[in-house]
């Protein structure tokens, strides 16, 4: 088993995305994991055996899923297999992607689902119809254009693309899901309400209501799927913003603790100190 970064695929540090084309006619992908990137991935030609850890998982064209890092994955049995990777780091390309994570789609597909699979529960991934895979294939080829061509502006047209492509199908994994009952559909609606809500009081109450389960199994399903209370999820959450606003604005302490659901300084102060290992002067000044 190795771990890959993404520095094999690309040094830019300032643009921590890269794009391919991944050929397996009939060979193999040996396992392997990432260190420090998330990976979308396209079916465009063929068949393959999806490897998860000791599970096996069949895949074919049409079919679209995320592996993130330290999920250990591979493909077996490939015939005429063709694939589009696209790696990125989630915490900056996803940065400002604005309300779409607030959709269950976005939740569904990005989050909820590769969590899964890294605990080793496999659930349905999304599977383009015709019309929308034309549509997704044109787009690839788009990026992986500019990303090759590197003329003036290229980064910011790939970036436009890749966050158009995450929209558009987490659009469609939500329109093709809208009326099941799946776990991870029921589950993602309650992840989507908290990225609109976090800066409110949110009671588990609220949360079990909006998906639809008892706060017991709401609880159960959340410390399965990601090791942590809906209390702590949204705390973690909450400190997932306060960084980015430190880092990335000019807002006072004050401010920041404000926009993330503290009405109090001090204590917004001493959570992230908890959280974080540093109090958020400090993180600032690094």
């Amino acid at each position: 088993m190795f771990y890959l970064p993404l520095s094999i695929f690309t040094e830019s540090e300032d643009f921590p995305f890269f794009i391919q084309y991944g050929y397996h006619y009939d060979d193999d992908c040996q396992m392997h994991g990432h260190v420090d990137f998330s990976e979308l991935v396209i079916v465009l030609e063929g068949r393959a055996e999806h490897l998860v850890g000791k599970e096996k998982y069949p895949i074919s064209k049409g079919e679209v899923f995320v592996i993130n890092k330290d999920t250990e994955h591979g493909y077996n049995g490939a015939s005429n297999f063709k694939i589009c990777n696209i790696m990125f780091k989630p915490e900056i390309m996803h940065e400002k992607i604005f309300n779409i994570k607030q959709t269950a789609g976005f939740q569904a597909l990005f989050v909820v689902e590769p969590q899964y699979l890294q605990n080793r529960r496999f659930c349905s991934r999304l599977c383009l119809n015709a019309h929308d895979f034309a549509i997704v294939k044109k787009m690839i080829e788009q990026m992986i254009d500019e990303y090759s061509q590197k003329e003036d502006g290229w980064q910011t047209v790939v970036y436009a693309l890749f966050i158009q492509l995450c929209v558009m199908l987490s659009k469609t994994y939500q329109q093709s899901n809208a009326d099941t009952d799946r776990e991870a559909m029921k589950l993602s609606r309650a992840i989507a309400y908290i990225e609109k809500n976090f800066c409110e009081d949110i009671s588990v109450s609220e949360l079990a209501a909006e998906c639809g389960y008892s706060e017991r199994q709401l609880s159960r399903l959340f410390k399965l799927t990601f090791s942590a209370t809906p209390n702590l999820y949204i705390t973690n959450l909450r400190m997932q913003k306060a960084q980015q606003l430190l880092g990335s604005t000019d807002m006072s302490v004050g401010e920041v603790s404000w926009n993330c659901g503290y009405d109090d300084q001090n204590y917004f102060s001493r959570v992230f100190r908890k959280h974080v290992g540093t109090t958020p002067t400090k993180y600032r000044l690094k």
